[in-house]
């Protein structure tokens, strides 16, 4: 059982895109920006440097300057998950030092990629992460990127060490919630996932959300929180209705990375182009226009619900 209170972190988590300068450079006057931007749209909590912040195209030193310019910026307003997890296991606990050195409220981190470990490696990897600084630890389990599925068994291993907070669930099936949450228990936070599946999560078990699409539309997913919050599950259908095709919209240009980042440039906050290899997309594209156009329409016609 984990010694922290997991209560704060029950919101909805912006997975934060990281942004760059037209030199590929991180841009951290733009970093600033976009705390605000979402701390103005109603956003309490981010994610930090994960899959969608194009963690594992930064070098340590560009993950550490994200995390303390968001931190900095972010001011004690939003909690602020640092995702550690690099290739080898001596990075990621230098990176969970530095995010608690910097004030961070909670690690993350993936099994190693690229390299496929077995069960054994992952649990030596994410207990030295635990053990390097004295914060929450949300296990990330992403199979779809990683290469490696959370079993049972290893998941009730690290429900064992009192620094494990929670788990990030980004696998498809939504019952794969269900079966953490009941392994869990009910101090145990639960994050879905799978953007395109909110109101199922909820459903099946999850505490929060954390996601990659939340960034380009933010208010819609507080306003399906609010309504799951309130019991409003018919109403709450209604919103992912409107999302889920909205995703698919996100998912059909050269890279939702630049998708994302055109959305949120397209609504006043420039984001630049994300990194190579994931591709840009232009802001003049008229797909891309039609999608804003129609995000800001579905968050109006959501607003009064």
């Amino acid at each position: 059982m984990s010694k922290y209170d997991v209560n704060k972190f029950k919101q909805v988590t912006v997975a934060l895109n990281t942004p760059f300068q037209p030199d590929g450079s991180v841009d951290l006057k733009a970093v600033r920006a976009v705390v605000n931007y979402f701390y103005n749209k109603g956003i309490r909590q981010m994610y930090v440097c994960g899959s969608t912040g194009e963690g594992f195209l930064l070098d340590t030193q560009e993950r550490m300057a994200v995390t303390e310019t968001v931190l900095e910026e972010a001011a004690g307003r939003m909690n602020i998950i640092v995702h550690v997890g690099c290739p080898d296991t001596r990075h990621s606990e230098e990176l969970a030092r530095h995010a608690e050195k910097a004030g961070a409220n909670a690690t993350s981190a993936v099994p190693c990629v690229y390299y496929r470990m077995g069960e054994e490696s992952v649990f030596q990897h994410w207990t030295r992460i635990t053990e390097a600084a004295d914060l929450p630890f949300f296990i990330y389990n992403i199979p779809q990127l990683t290469g490696f599925n959370l079993s049972m068994d290893l998941f009730r291993r690290m429900l064992e060490n009192e620094k494990v907070a929670g788990i990030k669930c980004s696998s498809d099936p939504a019952q794969d919630i269900l079966r953490f949450k009941l392994a869990g228990g009910k101090d145990f936070l639960v994050f879905n996932g799978p953007d395109e599946q909110f109101i199922a999560g909820r459903l099946m078990g999850a505490d929060a959300g954390i996601g990659g699409t939340y960034g380009a539309m933010p208010e819609l997913y507080l306003k399906m929180d609010d309504l799951v919050n309130r019991g409003e599950w018919e109403k709450a259908q209604m919103v992912q209705n409107l999302v889920t095709p909205l995703i698919y919209r996100l998912c059909s240009f050269a890279s939702m990375h630049g998708a994302v980042k055109g959305i949120i440039s397209l609504d006043g906050c420039p984001m630049g182009d994300p990194r190579l290899p994931f591709l840009p997309v232009a802001l003049d594209d008229p797909q891309l226009a039609a999608l804003y156009h129609d995000i800001r329409q579905a968050v109006k016609d959501t607003k009064d619900l």
